[in-house]
């Protein structure tokens, strides 16, 4: 499973030295192991949170980052496949919750 998460956000264009992809990384795996994640600002971000001695709003905040980065430097045309109608018009990326349920949605498919 680790490798499955790792390539697929690493095939996306995700940085790993950013706080909010060990952040993503993190409630991929615990969404992947059927744990409950969501609602995301009560329970996933919480979860992280306390694991990683940072504030929920620290956690929402660098994950937006490392999705943002991802959208800047990352394989448009990939990015774009995967998550094309999931896309936020006005932000042109998915929010946190949708990236999250999608990444799962697509490793548990290709596994």
């Amino acid at each position: 499973m680790e490798k499955n998460i790792t390539h697929y956000l690493l095939s996306l264009g995700f940085i790993p030295n950013k706080y909010g992809y060990r952040y993503l990384y993190d409630l991929i795996e615990m969404a992947l192991s059927d744990e409950e994640i969501l609602p995301l600002k009560y329970v996933g971000y919480k979860e992280i949170s306390l694991k990683c001695g940072k504030s929920v709003q620290s956690v929402e905040k660098d994950i937006q980052n490392a999705i943002s980065a991802a959208w800047l430097k990352g394989d448009v045309n990939a990015l774009y496949d995967e998550f094309g109608e999931t896309i936020d018009m006005k932000r042109g990326k998915p929010g946190n919750k949708q990236f999250i349920l999608t990444a799962v949605s697509s490793i548990r498919r290709k596994s």
